[in-house]
């Protein structure tokens, strides 16, 4: 994923995070608020387009902490004790995606994977071919297996 680079304009712009996760404008004020997935945000105005745009306050940290090294490829910003508000310097790391899912707590990666688990429906490839292949149609075959979509189907008769 490549990011837009905000926090590294609103760096070269004067805005700063402070070892504690205080947040400052231009004019030394404490900004920001938190977004609907509870991560603390600041907007600061583009000077080449004049738009708005949205810094997340652990990336600007990060990238006052790391700086460059936050947009290598494979490269996330983690919240070390998994508190997305917790913007502190001592608690913002990069590293891999695998890194940054094993930062929650093993119960919680645990429930997460059962019930992403539960949405799938296993289908045995080789009853829905030969189905298919005797009945020749997308929709019967559908129904017959309780398949949600055409394209989860051609996936199963084709890979």
């Amino acid at each position: 994923m490549r990011y837009n680079q905000n926090e590294k304009k609103a760096h070269e712009k004067g805005y700063r995070i402070d070892d504690d996760g205080k947040v400052t404008g231009l004019k030394g004020q404490e900004i920001g608020s938190y977004s609907q997935a509870g991560y603390k945000k600041f907007k600061i105005r583009s000077a080449s387009s004049g738009k708005e745009l949205h810094v997340n306050a652990h990336r600007l940290q990060a990238y006052q902490k790391y700086g460059e090294k936050i947009y290598e490829s494979g490269t996330v910003v983690r919240h070390l004790d998994n508190d997305k508000t917790n913007n502190t310097k001592d608690n913002i790391g990069i590293g891999s995606y695998s890194d940054n899912c094993m930062d929650q707590p093993k119960d919680v990666r645990v429930a997460r994977a059962k019930h992403a688990s539960s949405f799938i429906t296993k289908y045995n490839r080789e009853d829905v071919k030969k189905f298919h292949n005797e009945h020749g149609s997308y929709n019967k075959t559908m129904e017959h297996f309780n398949i949600s979509s055409k394209g989860t189907l051609h996936h199963i008769l084709n890979k």
